[in-house]
């Protein structure tokens, strides 16, 4: 199963298996029962019990399997800005700094007329 969610609550009977595609980032949590989670290119399994969460750190494949009759809720994770958005940010910070109001009132060694 591949589905986008922002918060979705499922009701799993036993033995019943969700497969998750890449996952990274979402959060899962145990309501009710118990669960097995396990997850691509990854050598720990998570064991959740009722009120335990756990957050998939990998890409890939996650399988969640319900020991017993189990109610969980999948958290999706925000979505990440892209790589442009983030330069573009970082940029506007810096022109601020350098020319913004606070800069006025900065020191400049070597500069100005109190370096005469």
């Amino acid at each position: 199963m591949n589905i986008g969610f922002d918060r979705a609550e499922l009701h799993l009977r036993a033995r019943e298996v969700l497969r998750l595609h890449d996952p990274l980032g979402a959060r899962v949590e145990c309501v009710r029962g118990s669960l097995w989670i396990t997850q691509d290119r990854d050598f720990e399994d998570h064991f959740l019990s009722a009120n335990d969460a756990v957050i998939l750190d990998r890409g890939g494949l996650a399988l969640i399997h319900a020991q017993e009759q189990s109610d969980i809720v999948l958290f999706e994770p925000a979505p990440r800005p892209h790589v442009g958005a983030r330069i573009a940010r970082a940029t506007g910070r810096w022109l601020a700094r350098t020319f913004g109001p606070e800069s006025i009132d900065r020191p400049h060694s070597g500069r100005g007329l109190g370096a005469l």
